[in-house]
């Protein structure tokens, strides 16, 4: 069988090293906050829990895949990068291997997805579809947005508002309710920090490539301030929060990350251009800002139901 009609071997070591799983918690913690939104309610499914977990966890692994897969067959991605896989580019595993196991991670996550719909309505079903196609037209599909320049917009809602409204849609069957779909917005900006990190160092690479992210559009120093504003706007949805109402002054907990969160701002603005390697460490740095911050919303969101 040729290369380009290969399925993989069975290799999981190395499907789940595609699968960049060290990220994974990006989208479990803040769907856990969101979950724990529906503390005190009647009719909660809690056993349902971990299988919306399973599903979110199985999403993101696609995702993951699917990004790294459609980035290397687009040559975006040169085999010296640090923040992909590698499996792709250290040609470990080919393009169409890569595309099999993206489809079937997506094909996993939409069946548990019904599942889950059948038990708590069809809100659940039309919030994990849009789930499923950002994911996958995020780097695949006939017109990636992310190559429009779309990435970092789309991805506050998909990795924030989406996550925490989902999680508590699967619990209740509620499709909207206000504490859940709000509380996203902290780790979707924060997220989309990560994002904005990564296409710093990338601008050079994606302009020659063709590829107008907004970091390209922007230009570098325009770049540099928008994740300024993502990870400002973050602690600050906190703050909103309590003011809207919608929670109690533990709600305020994650502002404690606020000089973790200076010195982040600080290494961007001390970057002079995209080949900096601060840049390099800022992308994991802010992804553990995210992953603290949507944390501490957890056990925000608990004190504030106890």
């Amino acid at each position: 069988m040729s290369a380009a009609g290969a399925t993989p071997r069975f290799r999981p070591a190395l499907w789940l090293r595609a699968t960049r799983p060290e990220y994974t918690l990006t989208s479990i913690v803040p769907a856990l906050a969101g979950a724990l939104v529906a503390i005190g309610e009647d009719d909660v499914r809690w056993w349902l829990l971990p299988v919306a977990l399973v599903a979110l966890a199985l999403l993101h692994a696609a995702t993951n895949a699917c990004n790294d897969v459609e980035d290397g067959a687009r040559g975006l991605d040169p085999p010296d990068k640090v923040n992909n896989s590698g499996v792709f580019t250290g040609g470990l595993m080919t393009t169409a291997q890569g595309r099999w196991l993206y489809g079937a991670l997506f094909g996993a996550t939409f069946l548990i997805g019904v599942f889950l719909s059948v038990l708590q309505g069809w809100p659940l079903l039309v919030i994990g579809v849009i789930g499923l196609l950002g994911g996958w037209l995020y780097t695949g599909g006939p017109r990636p947005y992310k190559y429009d320049g779309l990435g970092d917009p789309v991805i506050v809602l998909l990795m924030g508002p989406l996550l925490t409204q989902g999680a508590y849609t699967a619990l209740t069957g509620d499709g909207f309710h206000a504490q859940a779909f709000w509380l996203g917005f902290a780790p979707g900006l924060l997220i989309a920090a990560v994002l904005s990190a990564n296409n710093l160092s990338d601008i050079d690479g994606d302009r020659d490539a063709g590829i107008r992210t907004l970091a390209v559009r922007l230009g570098f120093a325009g770049a540099r301030r928008l994740y300024v504003a993502d990870v400002v706007a973050a602690l600050l949805v906190p703050v909103a929060l309590l003011a809207l109402g919608l929670y109690g002054a533990w709600i305020l907990l994650p502002l404690v990350l606020l000089p973790l969160a200076v010195a982040r701002v600080r290494q961007a603005a001390a970057a002079p251009d995209g080949h900096s390697p601060s840049l390099v460490a800022l992308v994991p740095q802010t992804a553990q800002l995210h992953l603290l911050c949507s944390a501490l919303l957890c056990v925000a969101v608990a004190l504030d139901r106890a």
